[in-house]
């Protein structure tokens, strides 16, 4: 199983990337991260943040977002979601600064006020702003826009972005996996290439399961996938396109032939 970090360079036909638009307006804040760290004694205090539904005409919409984020920054370890029956009333828009006294009663360090929705050319914008509720700061704002369909990498990146201001080290959430999924009884067992998002959602088969594959590897743009394939009695590495789900055989070797790897530069491939 390898994981793939996407970021913002996901070029896919048919597919629209997502592109960074612009940091919204922010008052400066230190650049130091807020989790704290014993190392000493491997305690991590997470810190507790508050991410309501994002705003918008789609409230459904405007929920999944807010929950893929909530989730995302929760499996981490080093965030605490606010319980959402002690949020207050929600507010009627992202520009403006949020009631920091109506907010410090649940405890929250940090709040999470995102707006969604479909423009006029079809596309989805999305804007998140960090608020740093104590000290009654912005810390973050951002803008994203994406094609409808690709909401849930929105609120991926959207945690990756919230998990860099907030510990100073870069997300992993926009990712994605490859595997080889094993199913049927035990004497015939079928191995199919896969690739999911991080979170296991966007599961997709790259391979039928008709041959035996093995050992998958991203190249370093994460558009292509090496793998062993048993198809023959000898094996065979192939190369798998992932935007056009296209395979190329790079040919057959016998004998001993260990898990295929690109090099750093993506043009070459170790075995």
């Amino acid at each position: 199983m390898r994981l793939s970090r996407r970021g913002f360079r996901l070029a896919r036909a048919g597919a629209v990337a997502l592109a960074f638009l612009a940091g919204l307006a922010a008052v400066p804040m230190p650049a130091s991260a807020l989790v704290s760290l014993d190392v000493t004694s491997g305690n991590i205090n997470p810190i507790p943040i508050a991410i309501p539904n994002f705003l918008g005409g789609n409230s459904e919409l405007g929920a999944n977002i807010a929950a893929v984020i909530t989730n995302d920054l929760k499996r981490s370890g080093l965030f605490v979601p606010v319980d959402p029956s002690a949020f207050p009333p929600a507010q009627n828009s992202t520009g403006v600064a949020p009631s920091f006294a109506s907010w410090q009663p649940t405890n929250a360090q940090a709040l999470v006020i995102g707006g969604v929705g479909v423009q006029p050319d079809g596309k989805l914008r999305a804007e998140v702003r960090l608020w740093d509720v104590f000290a009654g700061q912005q810390m973050m704002g951002q803008q994203f826009s994406a094609t409808p369909d690709n909401w849930r990498r929105v609120a991926h990146i959207i945690a990756d972005a919230i998990y860099k201001r907030m510990t100073g080290e870069s997300g992993y959430f926009d990712s994605r996996i490859v595997f080889v999924e094993e199913s049927g009884p035990k004497d015939r067992r079928v191995k199919k290439l896969a690739i999911m998002d991080q979170d296991g959602a966007n599961l997709h088969y790259l391979t039928k399961g008709n041959d035996l594959v093995l050992t998958p590897r991203f190249s370093p743009s994460s558009q292509t996938v090496a793998y062993m394939s048993y198809g023959t009695d000898q094996p065979q590495v192939y190369l798998l396109n992932l935007a056009t789900n296209k395979r190329s055989l790079v040919g057959k070797f016998p004998g001993m032939t260990f898990a295929p790897r690109f090099s750093p530069d993506g043009q070459k491939i170790v075995m």
